[in-house]
């Protein structure tokens, strides 16, 4: 599963509705897709503390959501990351359910009077998220090496700043405080790959700067 399909599922309750009334999750998913993108080998970052993405390849990868992602990043190129998080043509979340209701794990509910422009996503197979959970909770309690895929879930999820929504200390055994020092610990201490590093810095740095400039999804 990518890492933006995750991150969808942390945020989505089994209801369908978002897990928390967050400004801006759409930045978190979007960062989450380049995470993935970069990963798969299809996009480059520059090593500026604002870095830049380059297409390194646009040879489809055989999922939907990233493909559809590479046949409109072209225009793109070149561009600072934390323009491309606030591009709403880039918005995978349509595209991200699609995905996930084919798969037999949500369902895309569009009714009632504005159905079609606010859907839902009620869970259909509660399996998938219930062993990324699992994962990411031996991950804080230190329990199992956290992957790279943990680390970027984590650092966006505190970015957005619903961490402990997402992750109660019911479920967690930490309080607000201390499961954010454990995220840090978490991106700090456990090696990755650079790629994954460069992601998660570039992904946390512009969550952080288009929330609080009040970046439009559009802008460019």
């Amino acid at each position: 599963m990518l890492i933006c399909e995750e991150l969808f599922l942390l945020l989505t309750k089994d209801s369908g509705k978002p897990e928390s009334r967050m400004t801006y999750p759409v930045y978190g998913l979007t960062g989450a897709l380049l995470t993935d993108l970069l990963l798969a080998g299809r996009i480059s970052l520059t090593e500026e503390r604002s870095p830049r993405i380059y297409i390194v390849s646009s040879e489809p990868t055989g999922n939907p959501v990233l493909d559809r992602a590479l046949e409109i990043l072209p225009t793109k190129d070149g561009k600072r990351f934390s323009s491309l998080v606030a591009w709403g043509k880039l918005n995978p979340t349509r595209h991200i359910a699609e995905s996930l209701e084919a798969a037999g794990v949500v369902r895309i509910h569009t009714g009632g009077l504005f159905g079609s422009l606010n859907p839902s996503y009620p869970t259909l197979d509660p399996v998938p998220e219930r062993q990324l959970r699992a994962r990411i909770d031996g991950a804080l309690r230190g329990v199992q090496p956290p992957t790279g895929a943990d680390i970027a879930l984590l650092s966006i999820l505190q970015a957005l700043g619903v961490a402990q929504v997402v992750l109660p200390q019911q479920e967690t055994g930490l309080s607000r405080g201390e499961l954010k020092r454990r995220i840090k610990e978490i991106a700090g201490e456990n090696p990755v790959g650079r790629a994954v590093q460069r992601a998660v810095e570039a992904v946390t740095m512009a969550i952080v700067s288009t929330a609080s400039t009040g970046a439009l999804a559009s802008s460019s």
